[in-house]
């Protein structure tokens, strides 16, 4: 069935449809996957490097473990040493997943790298069974799964709820059990309603990008993101002013991704605004590449902003129906896939109508990963991590090659690293400061603050700041927001990062010792008056917690009245009232006395201040 021809916007990709597979049929047939008995033990510390070398695993890899999270120039230096590449880093570097670039013999390499100062283990990549697979029914019959390498890419991420991909297409059948709970802001961009048209193309796109993992059916390659069905249709066209509007709406209501699994050969400039619009509001733009087997420019794939997909098989090769041409950005399966379709059925289509939504769902599993990337950090992911097929690099049939979820995960860097302290334990002196670093990667905005152990912000270092070469950089002197030193104890430097749509938390715990001398400063606010009988009243701030003791004397030098008797208070100012008695509450007589108030700590450092108070 051939659906291209003529030039209005909208006419669909070349379909194949085939048998179509009800729910009724699934429920009988549902396989669990579950791992292997075989298991691969570890090695001990104190086992020879040669010993590690058996079994299964992946030629011309390592594993490293170091004695602590190198910084990446300190890693590059030994890499150049033996001559490797890194491919990937747990922990902020503390694993190493690297690559050898020449021929070496493994276990050689390994060896050489034990005897380095920095390396606590080296081992081979070993090859275990089974990589988690889905229970979903009809799974096993979805190819492309396997050759995207989805299912190791599932093993990072299944996609997150908080990443939404808008499928502007011809409705969709919005009750099938595939997209329960998961749809979000339907729109008819035809009507202005929110009901949608039943449409198997539609579906069928919507399933490639996130049908659910549920046990049965069909599996999509983002199965936990969530869709935005938008309609666009009339019967088999759509205007480009419509589309537009789609874009608009996907993107306003919050959508990550747009696909577009629709085109025509001829030019729209309301269409080339609404993906500048959708690209400038953080959004990715997906088109299919058209099935007539020509090089014409399609659009809106040909758009420069958007990413164009064409279609291959399940051997690795351009579908005969593809297009083709200098446009092409990415390559991904088109031929044979099965995915969902109206009245809680299944089908197989063809089409890049069907390769575009497994780009889609990859982006989305990478957006996953790290929200805060921009369109062309996302981009470049996927150009970077795809398969080259064709002729060497860029080719005019696979673009930048066909693309590959779990490599472009790998690809992905997290969005904040691991907080780095100069110390866990900051004993305050009053003329230093606790520094907290983040690495991030990615378009966001950051706060920085500290959390008392009762779990309130007590002092805000940054707020909503940019990142600065790469990440945030804070300072404490370990003052709260009056100004006074935070009482010892235990305390938390939180890092916020944020933008329009989501933001991420991370903590690290930090103890607070007071390493700095006591002090007093204490001031007479107002005097007392005979005849009006008002109190004296003395303002004095501490800079720590203390044990204070106040006590009035006269001009011999003899106790009047004790105002406090080592009562224990925290660091900042407080008052103290004397009505001018002594400890018999008899009135004194008019003159100069002494506030004398003495402060100790919990290392029994002692202060003393004194002030001249007039009666």
């Amino acid at each position: 069935m051939n659906e291209m021809g003529g030039s209005r916007m909208g006419i669909r990709s070349r379909l194949r449809q085939a048998a179509v597979v009800s729910t009724a049929a699934l429920v009988t047939a549902c396989t669990i996957f579950t791992t292997g008995t075989d298991q691969v033990k570890a090695a001990e510390p104190s086992q020879p490097v040669e010993e590690k070398f058996q079994g299964d695993y992946a030629k011309g890899e390592l594993i490293i473990q170091f004695n602590r999270a190198l910084e990446k120039a300190e890693r590059q230096a030994i890499y150049t040493r033996y001559g490797l590449s890194e491919e990937d880093s747990l922990q902020h570097g503390l694993f190493v997943h690297a690559s050898i670039k020449k021929k070496q013999e493994l276990s050689t390499v390994a060896a050489e790298l034990m005897k380095e100062e920095a390396v606590k283990q080296v081992e081979p990549n070993y090859q275990l069974t089974n990589t988690f697979k889905p229970s979903d029914s009809y799974y096993n019959r979805q190819w492309f799964h396997s050759k995207i390498n989805a299912p190791k890419a599932w093993d990072r991420t299944r996609g997150s709820s908080q990443v939404t991909v808008a499928v502007i297409d011809g409705g969709m059948d919005t009750r099938h059990v595939e997209f329960k709970s998961r749809l979000v802001n339907p729109y008819n961009a035809v009507t202005g309603r929110t009901a949608l048209p039943f449409d198997n193309h539609g579906t069928h796109v919507a399933g490639i990008i996130g049908a659910a993992m549920n046990g049965s059916g069909v599996t999509g390659v983002a199965p936990g993101v969530k869709i935005m069905p938008i309609n666009v249709f009339q019967g088999e066209y759509a205007d480009s002013y419509t589309i537009a509007e789609a874009m608009i709406y996907a993107v306003d209501k919050g959508a990550d991704i747009l696909n577009l699994s629709l085109g025509s050969y001829s030019y729209s400039n309301v269409i080339e605004y609404a993906a500048n619009y959708a690209i400038n509001k953080g959004a990715m733009v997906v088109a299919a590449a058209g099935n007539e087997d020509t090089s014409l420019p399609f659009y809106p794939a040909a758009l420069s902003n958007v990413i164009s997909v064409s279609a291959t098989s399940s051997l690795d090769k351009i579908a005969d129906f593809s297009n083709f041409g200098r446009y092409i950005n990415l390559s991904a399966p088109g031929e044979g896939i099965l995915s969902t379709t109206v009245n809680n059925s299944y089908s197989y289509m063809d089409g890049t109508s069907m390769a575009a939504p497994v780009v889609s769902g990859t982006s989305a599993l990478v957006l996953s990963k790290n929200p805060f990337l921009s369109p062309q950090q996302v981009t470049r992911i996927l150009y970077k991590s795809s398969v080259d097929l064709g002729t060497k690099s860029w080719d005019s049939f696979y673009g930048n090659g066909r693309v590959d979820a779990y490599k472009a995960l790998a690809a992905t860097p997290e969005p904040m690293g691991s907080i780095s302290l100069n110390t866990t334990e900051f004993k305050v002196t009053g003329s230093n400061n606790l520094r907290a670093g983040l690495s991030v990667s990615g378009s966001m905005r950051g706060t920085v603050y500290v959390e008392g152990a009762n779990g309130k912000n007590v002092r805000t270092l940054i707020s909503g700041a940019a990142p600065q070469k790469g990440g945030f950089v804070a300072y404490w002197n370990g003052k709260l927001a009056d100004g006074t030193i935070a009482p010892a104890g235990k305390y938390s430097i939180v890092f916020r990062t944020f933008d329009n749509h989501q933001s991420l938390t991370k903590k690290a715990a930090v103890k607070l010792i007071h390493n700095l001398p006591p002090s007093i400063k204490a001031e007479a606010v107002n005097e007392a008056s005979s005849a009006s009988q008002t109190n004296v009243n003395i303002k004095f701030t501490i800079n720590k917690s203390l044990f204070v003791t106040a006590a009035v004397y006269n001009n011999k030098g003899q106790l009047v009245k004790t105002l406090l008797n080592k009562k224990a208070l925290p660091a900042r100012s407080h008052r103290l009232s004397w009505n001018g008695t002594n400890e018999n509450v008899k009135r004194m007589p008019e003159g100069t006395y002494k506030l004398v108030i003495t402060g100790r700590d919990l290392q029994n450092n002692q202060v003393t201040e004194e002030t001249p108070i007039n009666l």
